[in-house]
């Protein structure tokens, strides 16, 4: 069987926000791998650095105080930290796309749909206005919407949520990226668009070939679309593997209390279940393992050292000391 390449390659990743109250370390050593045609996806809870590491992915932490301190991004072999400023633009819209979590804050209010796709055909690619407009209308056609020919004319007040996140996943692929960033894609619909949403993306996926690195805190919908996952907890990766072997045989206690929070049908519960206390500040992080504070499962050593990847079985791997005993450091 031939093992497909990564695609995109995140390695030892440090994006750091400088405050006047001081460093915050919101990623803190990141690896992650992304093969070509696969479907990985990044879950934790709000704070744990998931979509500080995909705004770091396209270069878009300017205007802020982030900046990647340490570690690189490879993207088809080349290191996006270190390129130009116009390089990385050419990069955006064309080989990497990525679709925001809020469509009404990322679309321009002021500008008609059919102008903002067909400004990002032209920005990549020299055809005319003419072709780079039937283009865009073929792309918002391919999403499933109704009346393309007028939604083309409309501005983004007068389209539904779910309408206004299918043309931004339209502008994330119409120059056919090889990698495609969603971040919280479905946060903002009700559970039926979010199905066709999901249900799109998948099909657009296969005949594009683009490959997804796909941000959510919902384990359904990792489970329903990923090939591969890895969780996230105060900037760091705690646990990584395919989507089988995650679900099948949590390692860390932290995923494990992610999955055990997923309400489950046919089963009455008087409570549910839920992680205790919450994400430490990022300027006050604890010593030693970061969810020590919240795990009932923590012993000494979890308090004085954090631990390193140890493996679970092949291609699973978890940052955890009660690991230690049950698999070998990787």
């Amino acid at each position: 069987m031939e093992t497909k390449k990564n695609i995109l390659e995140i390695k030892n990743l440090h994006t750091y926000f400088y405050t006047d109250g001081g460093v915050i370390k919101s990623v803190d050593g990141v690896d992650i791998e992304l093969k070509e045609g696969a479907t990985l996806g990044i879950v934790g809870e709000s704070g744990s650095g998931k979509s500080v590491t995909a705004l770091s992915v396209m270069s878009l932490l300017m205007g802020t105080r982030g900046k990647v301190a340490e570690g690189e991004i490879l993207l088809d072999g080349k290191d996006v930290v270190r390129i130009g400023e116009e390089e990385k633009r050419k990069l955006r819209g064309g080989k990497i796309s990525m679709i925001f979590q809020e469509p009404m804050t990322s679309l321009n209010p002021v500008m008609k749909i059919g102008r903002q796709l067909t400004e990002c055909v032209l920005q990549h690619e020299n055809i005319s206005k003419e072709e780079a407009y039937k283009k865009a209308e073929d792309m918002l056609r391919m999403t499933g919407v109704p009346r393309v020919e007028r939604m083309m004319r409309e501005y983004p007040f007068q389209l539904s949520g779910g309408q206004r996140q299918r043309v931004m996943i339209a502008m994330a692929l119409v120059c056919k990226p090889e990698v495609l960033i969603a971040d919280e894609p479905t946060t903002a619909l009700d559970v039926t668009i979010q199905a066709q949403i999901l249900d799109l993306m998948n099909n657009l996926k296969k005949e594009t070939g683009t490959s997804i690195l796909f941000i959510t805190h919902d384990l359904g919908v990792v489970a329903e679309t990923c090939d591969e996952v890895v969780v996230m907890y105060c900037g760091r990766v705690v646990e990584k593997g395919d989507v089988k072997s995650i679900f099948a045989n949590p390692s860390h206690p932290y995923t494990k209390g992610l999955l055990a929070s997923i309400p489950k049908l046919g089963v009455q519960a008087d409570q549910l279940e839920s992680i205790p206390g919450s994400v430490p500040n990022p300027k006050y992080m604890p010593k030693g393992c970061k969810f020590a504070p919240r795990c009932a499962h923590a012993f000494d050593q979890c308090s004085s050292q954090e631990p390193g990847f140890f493996v679970v079985e092949d291609g699973h791997v978890s940052r955890c000391w009660l690991c230690e005993k049950k698999g070998g450091e990787e």
